[in-house]
């Protein structure tokens, strides 16, 4: 069986050919979600960790404009676009290697879970990045608490 298109089809096909060109697609995947340099790395001991990811544009030429990160304690919450801790809002910058966490410090042992999109040259948002995450180590004196294991205090004569 041959397939072609005749005059009939001809319009349905350049309709569907600009209706597809016409849809908005992602400018740009944000990959490789880094915190510290170190992936879902735990134990961070710096209080306001500093995040990098990598940018994947569609097209040749493209660079990111501004970047948006948020930052929760469940990824349930990040799934709802909620960052409790972060949400940087659009921060004009072309940075995505070692941006500052500026937000509020989690704490000791809390799990802090971050996703991030882009804004390419021409004003277009990325897909949110894939979820990533990081744990907060001990970071002030108090938090270290342990008992002390030795040798007890009953001998034998």
């Amino acid at each position: 069986m041959h397939s072609h298109i005749t005059r009939r089809h001809a319009p349905c096909l350049i309709t569907a050919v600009a209706l597809l060109s016409a849809l908005p697609a992602a400018s740009a995947a944000v990959t490789n979600l880094r915190c510290e340099y170190l992936v879902n790395p735990l134990g961070i001991d710096v209080v306001k960790p500093r995040l990098s990811w990598i940018i994947e544009f569609a097209r040749r030429g493209e660079q990111q404009t501004a970047y948006q990160v948020l930052v929760a304690s469940s990824e349930e919450l990040l799934k709802n676009d909620k960052g409790e801790w972060w949400d940087s809002g659009k921060v004009a910058s072309e940075q995505s290697v070692l941006a500052e966490d500026n937000g509020k410090p989690p704490g000791s042992w809390k799990q802090c879970h971050w996703k991030v999109r882009v804004w390419d040259k021409d004003g277009r948002t990325s897909d949110w990045s894939q979820p990533a995450a990081w744990t907060m180590g001990l970071l002030k004196p108090e938090d270290w608490q342990a008992k002390w294991i030795g040798a007890g205090t009953n001998r034998l004569l």
